[in-house]
């Protein structure tokens, strides 16, 4: 007989929740934007397979993303926003990446509680002029990767929904091949060549590739 899935509160020592909401939503009529939350709940529940993560969608646009793989939060963070930008009709999101330790029920996320939920909902609420943040209690990570952060935000401001939906393809690629990301997108190799280079692919894929780094050795020190 299968056990069914627990939802007993679970205390953390550091995990990555990531807290956000759909930019400018009541600008969207509702067919476009019952359109827009069911990409929304793909895109999460997408990622809550790759990292072992967990999700609710609340007061019609908002959402919050817990894994135990802290690692990856910023890669989730990343994969979100291109994921929206990339969608016909393409939108935008912000989202606020906060670790530190935290007890939550699997099913529950919203009620969550602890250092990482607190962090994440006040980046949210304090984000001015940017769309993804890092927020945590270590002063030496934030030293460390805030402008960086800022630099990327910027840079994925910049790029266009084919170019989004591109860059997304190769980061979650398994073998960052650019054949295999011109199959997963039924297009031309050399298409989707052109179309990552034009993008500076590598840039962001280094900073997800750093943010990792960063948040592992995080990780390890607590």
């Amino acid at each position: 007989m299968t056990t069914p899935p627990s939802n007993k509160a679970n205390i953390l020592p550091f995990v990555a929740v990531v807290t956000g909401d759909i930019v400018k939503s009541q600008s969207f009529s509702d067919a476009d934007f019952s359109t827009i939350m069911k990409e929304l709940e793909k895109q999460l529940k997408f990622y809550a397979l790759q990292y072992d993560g967990f999700f609710d969608i609340f007061r019609g646009d908002a959402f919050q993303f817990v894994t135990r793989d802290a690692a990856a939060g910023m890669h989730v963070t990343v994969g979100l926003r291109l994921a929206m930008k990339a969608f016909s009709p393409s939108v935008d999101v912000k989202l606020c990446c906060g670790v530190g330790s935290a007890s939550f029920r699997q099913h529950e996320v919203k009620t969550g509680s602890g250092e990482a939920f607190v962090l994440s909902g006040r980046g949210l609420d304090n984000l001015k002029g940017q769309n993804i943040a890092l927020a945590s209690g270590v002063k030496l990570l934030l030293h460390k990767t805030q402008l960086l952060t800022q630099f990327a935000d910027a840079h994925i401001s910049g790029l266009t929904q084919t170019q989004s939906e591109t860059v997304l393809a190769y980061l979650i690629s398994s073998d960052k091949n650019h054949d295999t990301v011109a199959t997963s997108l039924g297009k031309n190799r050399s298409n989707i060549t052109r179309i990552l280079n034009a993008s500076h692919y590598k840039l962001l894929a280094d900073y997800v590739g750093f943010m990792e780094q960063e948040l592992r050795v995080s990780q390890q020190d607590v």
